[in-house]
């Protein structure tokens, strides 16, 4: 439970992270990636948080007892984190600019 709760304050690095483009700042092509994909509906932010309640609900994470004082503040924290997801979420803006990448051609 704990190193659960670790990871997901840690965040969860995507391997599309590392994508580069000859010239562009590091990083920068992934979030270039990550907003055209928000725009077009392929991966958003609420596909994250929806695989994340799945996981808590099929591993039965609520239902987890017997477990020490720091395991249990661990647990509540993975199962609150959906829904403080999904606030922020709503509340977020997809940024509009549109990008070309250079791998893309028309």
């Amino acid at each position: 439970m704990i190193a659960l709760e670790d990871m997901m304050r840690k965040k969860i690095t995507m391997p599309a992270h590392f994508l580069r483009e000859t010239g562009v700042k590091m990083g920068e092509t992934f979030s270039h990636f990550s907003d055209a994909a928000q725009r077009l509906g392929v991966y958003t932010t609420f596909d994250y948080i929806e695989i994340m309640e799945g996981l808590i609900k099929d591993w039965k994470i609520e239902n987890i007892v017997g477990i020490n004082e720091q395991a249990e503040k661990a647990r509540d924290y993975v199962i609150s984190l959906p829904t403080r997801l999904r606030r922020l979420a709503e509340r977020s803006k997809i940024p509009s600019l549109e990008y070309e990448f250079s791998w893309i051609s028309r």
